[in-house]
């Protein structure tokens, strides 16, 4: 699976690497509900830097609003590369989540987006890894 995931007490950290299609995020959200330590609301990390969002942008809208609906995060943060299609598509997420009531950001750098998030680390050691 392209989406791999950790649950560290109220902090979701998700890694994306390769195509990410909107099967692909429905799958592992429901691995994650279905995680006795999943708790909520929850703050998350996305982590994007090797990942193609294969989304399209009605999908994306209709995630944040089951999401808001769902009261499921606090804050959500996304990391991925300048220029990429991803941080495009992460950025349209982050303004569909702030329109939701949800404080969303996008960076480039792992380290400002856990400071951001308030993980108080500039070690990405603690994102998962994919499955090989």
């Amino acid at each position: 699976m392209p989406i791999s995931y950790l649950l560290k007490d109220y902090l979701l950290l998700f890694k994306a690497e390769g195509v990410v299609t909107v099967r692909d995020f429905y799958r592992t959200w429901d691995d994650i509900t279905a995680d006795p330590s999943f708790q909520v609301p929850i703050d998350t990390l996305i982590d994007l830097r090797k990942a193609h969002i294969d989304v399209p942008g009605h999908e994306i809208e209709r995630i944040v609003y089951d999401l808001k609906r769902n009261r499921f995060f606090n804050k959500m943060v996304f990391v991925a590369e300048r220029g990429s299609f991803t941080y495009a598509m992460g950025r349209m997420f982050c303004i569909n989540a702030e329109c939701a009531g949800c404080s969303s950001e996008i960076f480039l750098d792992m380290a400002k987006a856990l400071a951001w998030i308030g993980c108080g680390s500039d070690d990405d050691t603690a994102i998962p890894h994919s499955p090989a």
